[in-house]
């Protein structure tokens, strides 16, 4: 992690010290897997990049040394323009990003195609090796199980021989650089190490490591020539590759520059490497890769996965707090639901005792009504009774007289029996107006209704000279029969008060009632001292009467009975008097 965290900052102080003393160059960034550590990889590189800055001065080349995560982010993210790497990562880049190989880098002996492979290394002391199994439980080193030389070789070597890296129990992966391997060796702490070939002859070469102290173990025999001893098959040196971003005339023209350089000149003995070959097969690359599991690409559904793992986690996301909001929503029902039922039992109390005191309400207001119209009642009831009187005397005078004429008698009795019929009528009328209803709607002829009702204001309007005009067209409406007849005595009786107060010639109350196929117009006009606009304005107010001993209920109850029914009814000023306009469908729904 410290490794790569170092390498990251190099690079990105690589960068900012390039462009601020290049800024009118195009920068060039060359990603180079630093397997001996970032400094010893620009020691190495610079002269290359300086060969390249010469040759084409319009550009500006700078090396990126990088490990094989952060390379593999920098060419993910297309921060850098070609990679120098091992053919493995090379392999992975040009079918995940598209990479395209330009060159392959020769070796100072032998050929690019047959360069780079694995060396296990042990003390001089050392048994040889014979089987590799023989090292399950020897403690082995290595710097990184990514490394191609340092290890991806060799890992073929042992799964040839039926060993898998579960199988090394004392495997080691210490990181680099790959020179402390053979420290490790040498001083005791490990057994054997696994580096790329001619590691171990270079250090001997450079006076790193004290010759014949340690040996390559289980040698192989390659059939061309290798300046240095290996224990694995041969593969390609490393690959210079372009990005998907580049131009391809222009890396072909770095390329055709790379290959001008001398093999023996002093930029290839820097950079260890004999010169620049075009590029070479890569079978032996892909058996290997075949050979240790390495996909090229990943399966179908990593690939998925890597390509729409956010929109999943996100739709993830989105489902469980779906899930969560669909219990959330779940509980809330239920808990209101409980509450629910309880609100609706107390509404239907609430209900109960509200249409108890509404009724109780209309009746009061009848009672008072009745109260009103107490003297006209008293009249007609005084009528038939001394009627009655009068007969009952008469049949009296008869029996005295010692007149026995049975058919007299008979008259007599019958005109009595009739003035009683009348006075109960009377009686009927006003118990059928005072007393409780059971809320029902009928279907009932509006003659019937407004006839009934003037029936109560029959000895009224001739003790008081009123003149009545109808004009009703017979029809029939779906109502409460006693509450609508209880509104039209309200409006009745405001007019026969208002004509009280009026001292006008004719004193007149005309009813009318028309309608057409959804409603029924009823319309009562009266020529009284009418109303003023403040009146107006207060008419369908609580406790707002224009009377000294008035409640102010009566056009409250009459506007609330006629909404009851789905209906209007409205109040405006004549040139004399006051008109009332009630609006009532003639059908309902019988729920």
């Amino acid at each position: 992690m410290a490794s790569l965290k170092r390498t990251r900052l190099l690079f990105l102080m690589g960068i900012v010290m390039s462009f601020c003393c290049h800024a009118e160059q195009k920068l060039v960034k060359i990603g180079v897997l630093a397997f001996d550590g970032p400094a010893y990889t620009l020691q190495r590189w610079q002269p290359t990049i300086d060969y390249l800055n010469s040759a084409l001065p319009d550009y500006h080349f700078v090396i990126i040394p990088t490990d094989i995560p952060t390379m593999e982010h920098l060419v993910r993210n297309q921060l850098v323009d070609f990679t120098l790497t091992n053919g493995i990562q090379f392999l992975l880049y040009k079918y995940r990003y598209q990479a395209v190989k330009m060159l392959n880098l020769s070796p100072f002996d032998g050929e690019a195609s047959n360069a780079i492979g694995s060396a296990l290394i042990g003390r001089i002391d050392e048994a040889e090796i014979t089987n590799l199994n023989s090292l399950r439980n020897r403690l082995i080193v290595s710097v990184s199980e990514d490394a191609f030389g340092g290890f991806r070789v060799m890992e073929r070597e042992f799964l040839l021989e039926g060993v898998r890296k579960s199988d090394l129990k004392n495997l080691a992966f210490i990181g680099y650089p790959q020179q402390d391997l053979l420290a490790k060796v040498l001083s005791g702490e490990a057994d054997f190490a696994i580096v790329p070939t001619c590691l171990l002859e270079g250090e001997v070469r450079d006076g790193v490591i004290p010759p014949n102290s340690l040996k390559v173990m289980r040698r192989q025999s390659p059939s061309f020539s290798f300046p240095c001893e290996v224990s694995s098959q041969l593969y390609p040196n490393w690959t210079l590759a372009r990005m998907k971003h580049v131009s391809v005339d222009y890396a072909n023209h770095i390329a055709r520059i790379l290959l001008s350089i001398p093999p023996e000149s002093q930029i290839t003995v820097k950079g260890k490497y004999g010169g620049w070959s075009v590029p070479v097969d890569d079978s032996g690359v892909y058996r290997l890769m075949d050979d240790i599991g390495i996909r090229l690409q990943p399966s179908y559904f990593v690939r998925m996965w890597e390509k729409y793992r956010g929109w999943v986690l996100i739709l993830g996301g989105l489902v469980l707090l779906f899930i969560g909001y669909h219990f959330r929503v779940n509980f809330l029902v239920h808990i209101r639901s409980s509450q629910l039922r309880d609100e609706i039992e107390s509404h239907k109390e609430t209900a109960k005792l509200l249409e108890k005191e509404t009724n109780q309400l209309y009746k009061a207001q009848r009672v008072l009504l009745s109260g009103e119209l107490a003297s006209g009642i008293a009249h007609e009831l005084n009528q038939p009774l001394m009627s009655i009187g009068i007969y009952a005397a008469a049949g009296k005078k008869c029996v005295a007289k010692g007149n026995q004429n049975p058919q007299q008698l008979f008259d007599i009795f019958d005109k009595i029996e009739q003035q009683t019929l009348s006075a109960g009528d009377v009686i009927q009328r006003m118990r059928d107006f005072t007393k409780r209803h059971s809320n029902q709607k009928e279907l009932i002829s509006i003659v019937t209704l407004l006839n009934n009702t003037l029936l109560i204001f029959r000895h009224t309007f001739s003790r008081k000279n009123i003149e009545v005009s109808l004009d009703i067209e017979e029809t029939s409406v779906y109502v409460d029969p006693i509450l609508i007849q209880q509104v039209v005595v309200n409006l009745i009786q405001n007019s026969i008060d208002a004509l009280n107060n009026c001292h006008c010639g004719e004193r007149a109350i005309s009813i009318m009632a028309n309608c057409d196929e959804h409603y029924l117009t009823l319309e009562l006009a009266d020529n009284g001292s009418g109303i003023s606009d403040e009146q107006l304005k207060q008419l369908f107010m609580p406790f707002q009467s224009s009377k000294r001993s008035g409640l102010g209920l009566g056009m409250v109850i009459s506007k609330r009975i006629i909404e009851m029914h789905s209906g209007t009814i409205e109040a405006s000023q004549q040139q004399q008097g006051t008109r009332f306009l009630i609006t009532l469908p003639r059908c309902f729904d019988k729920e």
